[in-house]
């Protein structure tokens, strides 16, 4: 075999470089000498050397390479982990001994060599955890005997995922079918405002999503693609357990080896996910959170997840979930990034749509570039639906059809309902019974809202269930229950093999399964049932409100429909809203419908003095939090339909210069957040000056000297330390900026004069909790006195005195000498 030396390096570079970036391209070899290690291999016997090329091969040894470049773990913890890994290799009782302690310290020469040629680790993965699971995984490695068994159901798990997921389903063709992924699919972009890399050793990432998205055909793939790499995904559409979750009692390892079983058909051995999950071997994926439709179940499932990650600390997570209601039962953002999936831009729609029109074999290639060509010029103006992976699915399968293309997002789910029901097996020569028109349209409303209303929400149901769901609605139509029976299982034969909205979905041991090909297709016929059963705003809204977070889809399709059936629907039902605990939902509807002005209005002021009532003090809370109560507004000025964005931005101009007038803090922060001090404002610009002056943030004024010294005198040092939380986004402190700067944004007496009111102030400063050191690579006087309280966290009293004038000077010395602290005691 190579050298212990070159194989270890190799290993410790590879997993340093999915851990964090590569500061430079020249990486030296670790100092350890080949001669320290040379007479090891003159007595090994040919199968211990390959047991020891095999282990240092192994994810189990990247996964204690890991921990060192992670949490620095060495020593008798990271000796066990070794010493076990090498005897489940292979390797002899002989040399076991000698031959663990030289790997051990090769591997730390090589991770303390390489340690300043890549960027920080991390900072989500907890060394308490870290030890706490080095120590377990001795322990489980110490319990086995051999690992041969565990690899051969590791490996029948990864081929029956490959085979499971190596395809994706295309909801609209008439007839079941499955392609390549690469014939079809179009990798989606994931925005984040921290950098992550999914599958990488502890990475744990949220994607959240717009319905029809693509979060889980991207937790399929993901699973897919980790397989054919050699690890196995543990791949939980949660749903599916929602009522175990509601039982308790179990953790989420249960789960995971309860999925081997089903839909995989491999059942594990003792011990054998849990030395998956300890030894790198395994990535765990958690589709459909917000399925979970129940707050305080998703609450539950949450805290298991959290549980899990602190237990397994390296194991990398991904879970999926809808962005409308998540914030009722979030993540912790300590142990999850968080990142969204984007919509889809003009070339990724360019290249679906290639892929897609490419598929039908029955067209020349003539036809098929006709069709690409035609299709984006007519979709172009109805780019926010084309934008959505699902959508735009469903728009090429009707235009595909017959050249038709629907204005909103009702139209695209009514169309796919005629598709069902009337027009796409016409089209091939297979008439639907005429007898099923009208009245099964209303059954399969019915079946929606059942499966919808269920406590596992969107469950496939068998097909008894679903024949007797049918029966039951028909029942009230037909005075013969068996017509009503035999005209639900012909209409179930109907759906068999036609995976368009209803179809065969799998099966039990002893019957099939039927549900909705997509969640957002159950969701249109629940709505549909919800606007026949409740004929008025004041009932509809009474079903939506004690659900509208979690039924947001739901709700908004309603809106549609209602707007639809009724003259001037759409005011009704979001006054009845707006005027009973409906704010979010009625902004979020502001993208979908176009009500009259006057509601419009009304929409955007009751959202605008939302945000505004936050008191300043709520919003210097921890970095990170998450101020639902500012969704409202950011609905309206983000995502709104450009045919209300007229009225929304002469309201909030309107309204703004009121509140800015009154001296709202709060209306300076919209402007400054929302619209960052565009041209818009001059009207009011002395009065938002003012504004600035007088809140308790330094930040928003980080370039006017004169309003940084009157909040100085009015709120002290703490101005300067203090985050603002506005939305889902967090504005750090005017240190932070100020210390990333290269060149401060006023002049040199100005910041002598900012430096000297410092001094004056009271020690110790008034420092929140979450301040966190930072740069303080500067010599100018404000710079060196706003890092005080950072140096003194870091216990170092040492500063360089150029360039400093006399009083800060002074304050500077004594600080170097003890004899003030900035910070609390406790601090």
């Amino acid at each position: 075999m190579a050298s212990i030396e070159s194989t270890v390096i190799r290993v410790v570079v590879d997993v340093s470089d999915k851990l964090s970036d590569r500061l430079t391209e020249k990486l030296p070899r670790p100092a350890v000498t080949s001669a320290a290690t040379a007479g090891l291999f003159t007595d090994l016997v040919r199968s211990d050397a390959e047991a020891l090329q095999a282990y240092l091969d192994s994810p189990d040894f990247a996964t204690v390479v890991a921990q060192k470049r992670i949490g620095n773990m060495a020593g008798k913890a990271a000796k066990d982990q070794l010493r076990e890994g090498l005897r489940l290799a292979g390797m002899s009782d002989h040399p076991l001994s000698r031959i663990t302690d030289v790997v051990h310290d090769v591997m730390i020469a090589a991770c303390d060599e390489v340690d300043a040629h890549f960027g920080r680790t991390s900072g989500r993965i907890d060394r308490g955890d870290l030890y706490t699971a080095a120590t377990n995984n001795s322990v489980l490695l110490k319990r086995l005997k051999s690992s041969a068994r565990i690899h051969t159901f590791a490996a029948r798990m990864r081929d029956q995922v490959v085979a499971l997921h190596s395809r994706i389903r295309m909801p609209h063709v008439g007839v079941s079918r499955s392609v390549r992924y690469d014939h079809l699919y179009v990798e989606p972009a994931l925005i984040s405002k921290s950098e992550f890399r999914i599958g990488a050793p502890g990475e744990r990432v949220l994607v959240q999503g717009d319905p029809g998205a693509g979060k889980s055909t991207l937790a399929a793939k993901l699973a897919h693609d980790v397989a054919v790499d050699g690890r196995v995904p543990f791949l939980l559409v949660l749903r599916e357990f929602s009522t175990s979750f509601d039982e308790g009692g179990r953790d989420l390892l249960h789960y995971l080896e309860k999925v081997c079983q089903a839909p995989y058909n491999v059942k594990p051995p003792r011990d054998g996910v849990e030395y998956l999950l300890r030894t790198g071997r395994a990535v765990v994926i958690l589709d459909g959170l917000d399925e979970l439709v129940q707050t305080e179940l998703r609450r539950r499932v949450v805290s298991l997840v959290e549980g899990f990650a602190h237990l397994y600390p390296l194991v990398p997570i991904l879970v999926t979930a809808r962005k409308v209601g998540y914030e009722d039962a979030p993540l912790s953002t300590d142990l999850f990034v968080s990142s969204h999936i984007a919509e889809f831009d003009d070339d990724q729609v360019a290249a679906y749509v290639s892929r897609w029109f490419k598929l039908d074999e029955a067209t020349s290639p003539a036809e098929q570039d006709q069709l690409i060509s035609s299709f984006m010029e007519d979709s172009a103006q109805i780019a926010e639906l084309r934008s959505n992976a699902l959508l735009l699915t469903l728009l090429c399968a009707m235009y595909s059809s017959d050249r038709y293309l629907p204005h909103n997002l009702a139209q695209v789910y009514e169309r796919c309902a005629l598709m069902l029901f009337e027009q796409w097996d016409s089209k091939r020569g297979i008439d639907l019974p005429i007898k099923f028109h009208g009245r099964l349209r209303g059954a399969v409303q019915h079946l929606a809202w059942n499966m919808f209303s269920a406590a596992e929400s969107g469950k496939p149901q068998t097909r008894t269930r679903v024949i007797n769901s049918l029966a039951a609605y028909l029942d009230k139509k037909l005075d013969d229950h068996d017509e009503s029976v035999a005209m639900a299982e012909e209409f179930l034969a109907h759906c068999t093999g036609r995976a368009w909205i209803l179809a065969d979905v799998g099966a039990t041991e002893s019957e099939p399964q039927f549900g909705f090909t997509h969640r957002t297709f159950l969701e249109y016929f629940a709505a549909e049932h919800l606007v026949r059963a409740h004929r008025t705003a004041e009932a509809l809204w009474a079903v939506l409100k004690p659900h509208v977070e979690q039924w947001d889809v739901v709700a908004q399709i309603v809106l549609q429909l209602y707007d639809r059936n009724v003259e001037g629907g759409a005011d009704e039902l979001l006054t009845e809203a707006l005027a009973d605990g409906g704010l979010g939902f009625a902004a979020r509807a502001l993208h979908h419908v176009a009500p009259s002005d006057r509601v419009v209005r009304s929409i955007v002021t009751a959202a605008l003095d939302q945000f505004v009532s936050v008191p300043t003090d709520a919003r210097a809370n921890a970095t990170g939090e998450t101020m639902t109560s500012d969704a409202p507004l950011q609905d309206c000025v983000r995502n709104s339909s450009h045919l209300n964005k007229q009225v929304i931005e002469r309201t909030l101009t309107d309204r703004l210069e009121v509140l800015v007038a009154r001296g709202e803090i709060g209306a300076m922060l919209v402007i400054d957040t929302l619209f960052a001090r565009s041209d818009g404002w001059k009207a009011v610009h002395q009065d938002l000056s003012e504004l600035r002056g007088s809140s308790p943030w330094a930040q928003w004024a980080i370039d006017e000297p004169r309003l940084l010294k009157t909040i100085i005198r009015r709120v002290g040092a703490a101005a300067f330390y203090t985050d603002c939380n506005v939305g889902d986004r967090t504005y750090v402190n005017a240190t932070a900026l100020l210390l990333i700067k290269e060149a401060l944004p006023f002049s040199k007496s100005e910041a002598d004069s900012i430096a000297t009111l410092m001094t004056t102030l009271p020690t110790p400063w008034p420092i929140p909790e979450h301040a966190r050191p930072g740069n303080y690579r500067h010599d100018d006087s404000l710079r060196m006195v706003l890092c005080l309280p950072y140096l003194e966290m870091s216990e170092k009293r040492v500063l360089p005195h150029t360039d400093v004038i006399e009083p800060v000077r002074e304050f500077l010395l004594r600080w170097e000498r003890g004899e003030i602290s900035v910070l609390e005691q406790d601090q």
